[in-house]
């Protein structure tokens, strides 16, 4: 066997997780590590421009595709979940680390250690944060400084709407119960940083750790119920990979269950029907999806300075607007546009954030990818909102033993009455915000449009043209999950799994930063774990 192909490690993923957790065991100069990532580089200069990170996800050769189930209003076809480029959701998002209960809630009986206090530890390791980034830091600190840009005209106006309403400008939204502040970004130079970018490209300087891009795992390869290897597709036809000690999943909440499944480990009816030999019973993988479901409104914005400029009418003036593009386009990589985060009750009680909502001063694309919503012109703003804590859950599952089989996607929106009351109410709440001076006399809502009022049409309108956020759990932590509190997967060996899947509920803030601290607790696990092996 080719040397390039037997390792030390295996992780399938470069995006949060894999690419935390290659820097981490890859410090080590005696461990091999590859990491094998099913899309492509994050190169390219469109992925570190700032302004295109909200129409990112929405190109289909940056998204999963998934065979969905019937939803409550009509057949919804989906394009998302998975980020399908080295540094994953984070090569097209920014990072947040959520509300201070969030983790406390996974630590259960049977489950120790994964608390608050260990990923504070892990945030800090990671992170370097530059003036107004927030919470604790080390000033040695893997991740580059999370940055903001100035706000623009529309912000501005946008912040003074929020003011009327008593929400207050802070540094974080942990701050108080109804907040807003600037969301910062990995942009330490002006250009969008992904965590693959910033953790695993040390391989530079790393000969130990090797990334294989435009490689897919098809399957795991086992010696009964242990780990041995992976099976992947490469441009060039299939090969395999061995791993002398572990394999490390963290392919995402879409990823790395059905990779699973497809390996013989999951739920024995599932396998049997998709025609795949079990390997180890496991009947929670692909339970437990947990999504946060939200939308979107589309807003055309007019007497804000400088949204857009005059046409040029002469060839002298063609000539200097084409050179001005380009200035433009470079003072875009260093600033880019402002998004302003806000956390509020949907009731307006102040008693606890329940929803979010963003502001974008560039148009977002609909992220289900039907075609509906904004036009993206540069006169477009979006305002997008979400209930924090969604209580309905979904599944994900293969149908057949291949990559080319469709999962079985049922994503169970608004599944639960508690989940469509927060989500009518945080569309309201939305709504009268905009409708706040100075900002509304400046803009017109293009999309859903004011004949959206009544709960029924609300609802219609989250499910047929939602935004889709976050997506966990389908290999959820729990005495009786798909792993253990050493993030084993039960019934194999040398099989872990260390990604968005095994957070057992969703967190409060975007899921990158914890799946970023899973890696990195990973390789703390893993370190200590061949350290007890000697």
């Amino acid at each position: 066997m080719s040397s390039k192909k037997l390792v030390d490690y295996i992780i399938v993923g470069a995006g949060a997780a894999g690419s935390a957790l290659a820097q981490r065991l890859g410090a080590n100069p005696h461990n091999r590590v590859l990491v094998i990532e099913a899309g492509g580089t994050d190169e390219h200069p469109h992925h570190r421009m700032p302004a295109p990170y909200a129409q990112e996800p929405t190109r289909p050769r940056y998204r999963d595709q998934h065979a969905p189930q019937p939803l409550a209003v009509r057949r919804l076809g989906h394009r998302r979940m998975g980020g399908l480029i080295a540094g994953g959701s984070t090569a097209a998002s920014g990072t947040g680390r959520g509300g201070e209960a969030d983790h406390d809630m996974w630590e259960t009986p049977g489950v120790t250690g994964w608390n608050r206090a260990r990923f504070l530890g892990a945030y800090t390791a990671m992170e370097r944060h530059a003036a107004r980034a927030t919470g604790p830091h080390d000033d040695r600190g893997r991740q580059p400084a999370e940055v903001v840009s100035p706000p623009d005209a529309a912000t501005e106006l946008w912040i003074r709407a929020l003011a009327r309403w008593g929400i207050d400008t802070e540094e974080d939204v942990d701050e108080g119960p109804e907040v807003t502040a600037d969301l910062p970004r990995s942009m330490p130079t002006g250009a969008w940083t992904s965590t693959f970018r910033t953790l695993a490209r040390r391989r530079a300087r790393r000969r130990n750790v090797r990334v294989r891009s435009h490689c897919t795992a098809r399957r795991i390869l086992f010696d009964g119920t242990t780990a041995i290897g992976v099976e992947a597709e490469t441009p060039r036809g299939t090969t395999q990979f061995t791993a002398r000690r572990e394999i490390i999943l963290c392919a995402g909440a879409v990823g790395s269950s059905l990779l699973l499944e497809r390996s013989g480990v999951g739920d024995p009816e599932v396998l049997t029907t998709a025609g795949v030999h079990l390997v180890a019973a496991n009947p929670a993988v692909g339970s437990n999806l947990r999504q946060r479901r939200g939308a979107a409104f589309t807003l055309r914005l007019d007497g804000v300075p400088d949204r857009r400029d005059p046409k040029p009418v002469t060839p002298a003036a063609r000539l200097k607007a084409k050179a001005g593009k380009v200035l433009r386009r470079a003072e875009a990589q260093r600033g880019g546009d402002t998004s302003v985060l806000a956390v509020l009750d949907s009731q307006g009680e102040a008693s606890g954030p329940d929803m979010e909502l963003l502001f974008t001063s560039t148009p977002v694309a609909d992220r289900d990818g039907d075609g509906a919503g904004g036009t993206g012109r540069p006169e477009e703003a979006t305002v997008t909102f979400c209930p924090q804590s969604s209580t309905s859950v979904g599944s994900l599952h293969i149908t057949g033993p291949t990559l080319q089989d469709p999962p079985r996607l049922v994503p169970g929106y608004l599944s639960t009455d508690q989940d469509k009351e927060r989500t009518v109410a945080a569309f309201t709440r939305a709504r009268e915000i905009l409708a706040t001076e100075p900002f509304a006399s400046v803009m017109t809502e293009t999309f859903p449009g004011t004949d959206v009022v009544d709960p029924e049409a609300v609802l219609r309108y989250v499910l047929d043209h939602g935004v889709t956020v976050d997506a966990v759990g389908t290999c959820a932590l729990g005495t009786d999950g798909v792993v253990d509190d050493e993030l084993r997967v039960r019934g194999t060996h040398r099989l872990r799994v260390a990604d968005a899947s095994v957070m057992p509920a969703l967190t409060t803030g975007d899921t990158e930063a914890t799946s970023m601290a899973v890696g990195w607790i990973a390789g703390d696990i893993l370190r200590n774990a061949n350290t007890r092996s000697r």
